[in-house]
């Protein structure tokens, strides 16, 4: 699924990523979701009849244009991208064999190396041991809605949050796999546009939508929910403090760590295959 608002500069990379993907077998919902600056115009003229094109008149969230997304899927498994993000040709190949190795599995994930502007490295994130793992309410997860894969039919039984602006996809997630075991991958398969996308309001809004999420998880796991609230409640507060005089760029680099040399060198040849310029 792949919700879009105004993504005209960076809706090629995302659906060329797709296209030339080792994994042929796959079909794309767009959720055009009322955007205003020649979006909607990009989708109409894709050929690729894996493309499903869903357009909004008007603007009604993320949580709702992943919604249309979800109740229009078909098939066996899930995929996510943002359409700010690309993939590595290799992701859903790679991924779905895990998926059909493991039958007990619900969700893999893989890393994520995030970029600049400029689509410069700047850190890796989300990397794994490759074990499967059993998750239970409250638990921390170190993976993402956006870098995995998981198995439609159970996840067409969890409604998206619509109360949630920011931070649905992870209370999806976090719905989802209660009681299911996942795997976190150590590769990086997922290239995430966090340093350009990610502002400061939108780190503090996390936060506030953290809150949210965790309260309504209290009457399942109260202890481990407190706790995450009043953890987030410190980090919030401290973050708004720090932002003013230290910038959105500190933060985020301390999400994750330095790229290792084989990251980034990976990173070159997916660039050059996507024909990544400088600008998407």
């Amino acid at each position: 699924m792949m919700p879009v608002y105004n993504g005209i500069d960076t809706l090629g990379l995302a659906t060329n990523s797709l296209i030339q993907q080792s994994y042929t077998n796959w079909k794309c919902v767009i959720v055009n979701d009322g955007s205003s600056d020649g979006t909607k115009e990009f989708l109409d003229q894709l050929t690729d009849p894996r493309f499903v094109i869903i357009h909004f008149e008007t603007n009604k969230g993320r949580p709702v244009a992943r919604q249309a997304a979800l109740d229009a899927a078909e098939g066996e498994y899930l995929a996510f991208l943002d359409a700010d993000d690309f993939y590595h040709p290799e992701k859903l190949k790679e991924q779905i064999a895990l998926l059909e190795q493991f039958p007990e599995v619900a969700l893999v994930s893989c890393g994520n190396a995030c970029y600049d502007e400029n689509f410069n490295l700047e850190t890796v994130r989300g990397c794994g041991n490759g074990v499967p793992k059993t998750y239970r309410f409250g638990a921390k997860l170190t993976c993402a809605l956006r870098t995995s894969v998981v198995r439609l039919a159970p996840a067409t039984k969890i409604p998206f949050n619509a109360k949630l602006k920011h931070a649905q996809d992870t209370d999806f997630m976090q719905r989802y796999l209660v009681g299911k075991q996942y795997i976190s991958m150590p590769q990086v398969l997922y290239y995430y546009s966090e340093f350009v996308s990610v502002t400061g309001k939108k780190i503090l809004k996390t936060y506030y939508y953290s809150l949210i999420h965790h309260r309504s998880l209290l009457k399942h796991a109260f202890v481990p929910n407190l706790k995450a609230m009043l953890v987030t409640v410190a980090k919030g507060a401290f973050t708004a403090v720090l932002l003013p005089f230290t910038g959105v760029g500190f933060f985020l680099k301390k999400r994750g760590r330095i790229p290792t040399l084989t990251e980034q060198e990976d990173y070159k040849k997916v660039s050059n295959q996507l024909q990544i310029n400088g600008k998407a």
